[in-house]
This record gives C-alpha cells, structure tokens and sequence, in this order.
C-alpha cells in the first residue's frame, strides 16, 4: 500500500451508507460487501473529506481538533487516507482543484 502525499487531493466516495454512532460512525459498503467502524479521529477525517481537501490541510485540522502532535497527524493520517482509498471509501479525485481552493497553512 502506498501513501498519499501530504499535497494529494482526496475525497469521500458517494457509495458508503454511513450513519453517527456516539463519538465515532459506522458504514457499509454495498459494492466492497464490508462494514466499518470508525472511531472519534476516523470519523472526523471522513466527515471532512465531503469536499476534495488536501491530506496537509487534513493533517493540520486534526492536530487542532484533537491532543496529537503534528508529526503524529503526519504519519497516521496519510496511512488511515491509503487504507480508505484501498477499500474505494475514498478517491483522488478525477480534477484537482485549483490551489486557491485550498490552503496548507
């Protein structure tokens, strides 16, 4: 499995029926036949990728909303973002948006 890089551009794919439950979320993949459980920082990533966003500004969200250092966010979130990718929960999307859309900082 390879990593997104932190200037990759991901967002949720339409397919999964996802649904709150408590801190975190639950989905079901039709096509991929899977369900999911995701905790507090998984779901926050997913509720975040309704539009394509950067993985760096993704880093940078997390580290604000939850007690985890940058370094850290670094290298958890691009993994957590390849693992969705692999189970088509989550794309690169077919455009880039432009880079005024987004910001790293």
């Amino acid at each position: 499995m390879s990593l997104p890089a932190l200037d990759s551009w991901v967002v949720r794919s339409p397919e999964p029926i996802a649904a709150e439950v408590g801190d975190g979320l639950v989905m079901l993949s039709v096509e991929e036949g899977k369900y999911f459980s995701l905790n507090a920082t998984a779901a926050a990533i997913w509720r975040r990728l309704d539009a394509p966003m950067r993985i760096s500004e993704l880093c940078n969200q997390i580290v604000e909303e939850f007690d985890t250092s940058r370094e850290h966010a670094i290298q958890a979130v691009p993994e957590f973002v390849a693992k969705l990718i692999e189970q088509n929960i989550v794309a690169v999307p077919p455009t880039q948006p432009s880079s005024e859309e987004g910001s790293d900082d």
